[in-house]
């Protein structure tokens, strides 16, 4: 037989012919011992695949909105706000879906039936729970409540005349306007020494200079919370740190684009539904929009353009909501006077102060079309507004709808504009601004809407002008604008919080507004209004104050959102809060 028909393998051969044979079979072997360790490894790792618990599921959410500071003694944004509501625990907050307020960082809410509150309303008592931690594991305790809360009375950031009701604050506040830098660190030491008292571990005492019946509600914002100490000194401001006390830490952030939260381990309370959730900031609506079509997040919250709301709500892939907002917005007058701002109050006197001024102000309120911008900015889903206390709050009156009307009266604008010395050939020129992102794609559309209104009566000029948020948030302080858009979301679920912050001129509120806004009597009615505790007459003097914004006008409002957001069906745990408090620890995805 031929070798070549394979009959030469057993064959006895000699020992050159042998060793063929013999490396064919450890080859053959070895082959077959790989086949076995690959099968068992491949078993294993099968095993381990198919027992291995499935990887985390990420809550991604989507927003056009964006961050400011995160040092709560001086953000005043939503975006920021809310990311420090998510990550760190206030005094009390609000039970969701609801107004009630439910203690948080505190044992108990303070009340005049549990003693937290004195018979003469001038007297808190704060009981902090037992063993809070930040994240860090820095204790939370009576020393760092009171420091947070000198901290914020000393930087005096833009919340921080919301603290002005405090023994010692307002003092102090009058202090920095005076410029006087002894008579400041006096004030600050003896503001310290009244306003805040330690008793022991975990009580604090809060003594106000007189009565002021939304104090409690107070405790739920931001600027009231503990910082720790170790990160947040008192002599500056920490915009990019933040120090967990709440439900998430805010793990890593690309500020403007990214903002990654985790569980925060030393949170006393329920842990989070989720343990991580994204948040991803989009520059136009429009990115948002697609964002949410190609399911790249999960939940789409502020801010849709109008028309793609709808369009989400009859489509079937994805689920929607709305609700009540507080959120408000209005026109807003820098009212700078001509003997305020020679005594260094506000910077520089503008058309819209004095005498003349108020009729330029009024006849702006009787030419603006809330109608027009409702229809071309807003797809009509949001309400007119005609008052700064939104519809459905405790002594909300619609003043400019009585005084103005509920549509535009150009004879009665241009009868203004007439006494105040202009005509159809001598026309008085302005420039509106407003800010492209904070608010939405829609505020270029409000612009246009007022410009349309106001050039209607035939003697008025008006160029529209832009900044993005930070610097026009500087520029509004700063006296640059002369009338310019703003929004505003509540500090404190109360009617006080909607006139207390824009026209009580004493604490600097209008101040902080770039309106500048004086008026004594106005100061009596709000602090009147605060301390009442009879329904009825409260419900007076606020109908006085409004009356009274209606007929000096330093703002104008235009009109009332409503909360929308867009979610895929995987996703529950959603709550529209009335106080516009949007928690991302009670959402989840499957």
């Amino acid at each position: 037989m031929s070798p070549k028909d394979g009959e030469g393998v057993t064959e006895l051969a000699t020992p050159e012919q042998s060793t063929p044979v013999r490396t064919g079979s450890r080859r053959l072997l070895a082959i077959v011992v790989v086949v076995v360790v690959i099968l068992l490894i491949g078993g294993a790792a099968a095993y381990i695949l198919l027992n291995a618990p499935a990887p985390a599921k990420v809550l991604v959410i989507g927003t056009t909105d964006d961050e400011i500071s995160f040092d709560p003694a001086d953000a005043y944004d939503y975006f920021s706000g809310n990311i420090i509501q998510n990550t760190m625990a206030m005094l009390v907050t609000y039970v969701p879906g609801t107004t009630n307020l439910t203690p948080d960082l505190l044992s108990v809410v303070p009340t005049l039936a549990n003693g937290g509150i004195s018979t003469d309303g001038l007297t808190y008592t704060l009981h902090l729970r037992t063993n809070l931690k930040f994240e860090d594991g820095t204790s939370i305790n009576s020393s760092t409540l009171k420091y947070s809360w000198d901290r914020a009375v000393k930087l005096n950031g833009l919340p921080a005349f919301l603290l002005d009701y405090i023994s010692g604050a307002h003092e102090y506040f009058g202090a920095l306007k005076a410029g006087v830098a002894t008579v400041i660190a006096s004030a600050y030491a003896n503001y310290t020494a009244q306003g805040v008292k330690i008793v022991d571990a975990t009580t604090v005492t809060v003594t106000l200079r007189q009565k002021w019946s939304p104090f409690v509600s107070l405790l739920a914002f931001t600027v009231t919370t503990v910082v720790n100490p170790k990160s947040f000194t008192n002599d500056r401001f920490y915009p990019n740190v933040v120090v967990s006390s709440g439900p998430y830490r805010l793990s890593t952030y690309l500020p403007h684009q990214r903002y990654e939260l985790t569980a925060n381990p030393n949170y006393y309370g329920t842990p989070p539904k989720m343990s991580r959730v994204t948040i991803v900031r989009y520059t136009t609506s429009s990115d948002l929009k697609l964002a949410m079509t190609t399911g790249v997040i999960d939940v789409a919250y502020r801010s849709l353009l109008p028309p793609d709301f709808t369009t989400f709500q009859s489509a079937a892939s994805v689920k929607t909501l709305q609700g009540a907002s507080p959120v408000i917005r209005y026109l807003v007058f820098n009212m700078c006077s001509s003997a305020d701002a020679a005594a260094g109050a506000c910077p520089r006197a503008t058309v819209f102060s004095d005498v003349n001024g108020a009729l330029l102000r009024k006849a702006l309120a009787y030419a603006s079309n809330r109608t027009d911008i409702a229809t071309s900015a807003y797809s009509n889903t949001v309400s007119p507004l005609y008052s700064l206390i939104p519809e459905g709050m405790f002594g909300h009156e619609d003043v400019f709808k009585t005084v103005y009307g509920a549509s535009p009266n150009i004879a009665a604008a241009q009868s203004l504009l007439t006494q105040a010395g202009y005509s159809t050939t001598s026309k008085l020129s302005l420039t509106l601004w407003y800010t492209p992102s904070h608010y939405g794609d829609p505020e270029i559309y409000v612009a246009q809407a007022l410009k349309r209104a106001w050039e209607a009566t035939g003697m008025m000029t008006v160029t529209i002008n832009e900044q993005e948020w930070a610097q026009y948030k500087a520029s509004r302080t700063a006296g640059d604008f002369d009338v310019f858009l703003l929004g505003w979301f509540p500090d404190y679920f109360d009617s006080d919080d909607y006139v207390f912050p824009f026209l009580h001129w004493a604490s600097g509120g209008s101040a902080q507004f770039g309106d500048w806004y004086h008026n004594n009597s106005m100061d009596a009615k709000i602090e009147a209004q605060a301390a009442e505790s009879d329904p009825t007459a409260r419900a007076q003097i606020l109908g006085e104050i409004q009356a009274g914004l209606a007929a000096d006008v330093p703002y104008v409002p235009l009109w009332q959102t409503n909360q929308q957001v867009v979610f895929k069906p995987t996703v529950s745990g959603i709550v529209l809060d009335p106080v516009q408090f949007f928690r991302y620890f009670t959402i989840s995805v499957s």
